[in-house]
């Protein structure tokens, strides 16, 4: 399944870059583009979907970024 995410904080290549970087060390997603703003990835397992996003919000928390909802 994939799924476009809206992300809140980023404004440079650098962002983009430090966004891919963070959710492609995540076994739980594919990353297949990202560009300012948003995010698009690939779910395998739809069943966890929730889950999956929240570690996605935690892990783009900690790099100063926001998932938006």
């Amino acid at each position: 399944m994939k799924l476009n995410l809206k992300i809140n904080g980023m404004a440079c290549s650098h962002c983009i870059n430090s966004v891919k970087e963070e959710l492609s060390e995540m076994d739980s997603l594919k990353v297949l583009d990202v560009k300012l703003g948003e995010a698009e990835i690939e779910i395998s397992d739809e069943s966890n979907i929730e889950d999956i996003l929240e570690k996605v919000n935690l892990r783009l928390d900690d790099i100063g970024y926001e998932l938006v909802r």
